[in-house]
């Protein structure tokens, strides 16, 4: 199988290269595929409240629909384009705003500083609004899909076949901040926000005193220590918290996942649910429902209490757990102080909590963590 990823900004022209593309791969006898990305954290194929989202409720695997004209498989969580690829049976698939698989690529622009920042060593093609232009990038041809899409298919037909797995590329910053749902309109300042967030990323703690920001999150490599750190903090302020932490699932002596555990008021019948199923090596599948029942009594207990709050961890597999974060967030609002963990990751959730006003992130290091440990003690206890 052929694949070819087509990238640009917003209304560069994808989708047309996408269908033009089709249309005359479909002429020459191919069977083909087609992806579409969708970058907006809460995009789902599924209404809230349906027969198959009752479905995913419960825990289902994999969710058909099946109609006389139309019939449809929805799988409940995200996979990698290593997983999800495989399964087309097509001679090419065309992967719409996919930033993430190394994978030949075409470019879609509407200006040159747009489009060189999407090409990456895999670029072969430029296109869109841009192959309307006198524009020209080196070796690499720019072509009007609407007149020459006969010249994109003949390079699309020389493409190698893909060999599994792909390498998976880090997607850019620029358009993994933003959606098609609106967010778009927001594109130079979610830039600024991420500029601002690194900045933010080494506390000044006399600042930090001065404005009151008293939740605080550890980030760093895993195993480094974060964890240790603040169960020390806790134990020298003689502060019993609130809130939650995970642990590692084990299952006959081996490692399948992750569980919840909430640190009061959560009868023990009710704790300690899996949050993740490992179903690969180095893949687990998250388990939304446990942060929309467990997980949000948790929070809605530590909302009913004064003392400080231990969030251990934040990260990948609350993405789709809507109800949790909106508590979350209550959580961050109304507490006095909040401590926890963020896994290093580009998802919106964690990058909503890094970018707040009185939320402070520090890295750890194995050089840095006595120093961390010592600096959180210092704000805390000028606090108390």
């Amino acid at each position: 199988m052929k694949i070819c990823s087509i990238v640009g900004i917003r209304k560069s022209g994808k989708t047309t290269v996408v269908t033009e593309l089709t249309k005359e791969l479909k002429k020459r006898g191919y069977r083909v595929g087609t992806v579409k990305t969708v970058f907006c954290p809460n995009f789902s194929l599924d209404e809230e409240g349906s027969n198959t989202d009752r479905h995913k409720k419960a825990g289902a695997d994999i969710i058909g629909v099946r109609g006389k004209r139309e019939m449809s498989l929805i799988y409940p969580y995200g996979m990698d384009d290593n997983v999800f690829f495989p399964m087309f049976d097509v001679d090419i698939l065309l992967a719409e705003g996919d930033y993430e698989a190394g994978v030949p690529r075409i470019v879609c622009a509407h200006r040159r500083e747009d489009a060189e920042e999407r090409m990456n060593p895999y670029t072969f093609l430029i296109s869109g609004r841009i192959g309307e232009s006198e524009e020209r990038f080196g070796e690499i041809p720019a072509v009007n899909i609407l007149r020459e899409a006969n010249k994109a298919a003949d390079l699309i037909e020389e493409l190698p076949d893909v060999q599994f797995p792909v390498q998976i590329l880090k997607t850019p910053d620029a358009v993994s901040t933003f959606c098609q749902c609106g967010c778009h309109k927001t594109e130079a300042k979610c830039r600024t926000k991420n500029q601002e967030t690194k900045k933010r990323m080494t506390v000044n703690a006399t600042k930090l005193q001065s404005e009151g920001k008293m939740h605080i999150f550890l980030t760093g490599e895993k195993q480094v220590g974060k964890s240790t750190i603040l169960n020390r903090v806790f134990e020298k302020m003689a502060v019993r918290p609130t809130g939650y932490q995970t642990f590692p699932l084990f299952i006959n002596s081996q490692r399948k996942g992750n569980y919840l555990h909430g640190l009061n008021g959560i009868p023990p019948y009710e704790n300690d649910s899996p949050i993740s199923i490992r179903v690969e090596e180095r893949k687990s599948v998250p388990l939304t429902e446990t942060f929309e029942t467990l997980g949000v009594k948790i929070l809605e207990e530590a909302l009913e209490s004064d003392a400080w709050m231990l969030a251990d961890e934040v990260g990948k597999l609350e993405r789709d757990a809507n109800e949790f974060q909106k508590a979350f967030f209550r959580c961050l609002d109304e507490k006095p102080v909040v401590l926890g963990v963020l896994q290093k990751t580009d998802m919106p959730f964690v990058k909503a909590i890094i970018e707040r006003e009185d939320v402070s992130v520090l890295e750890v290091t194995v050089e840095n963590r006595e120093a961390v440990f010592r600096k959180i003690l210092n704000i805390l206890q000028s606090k108390d």
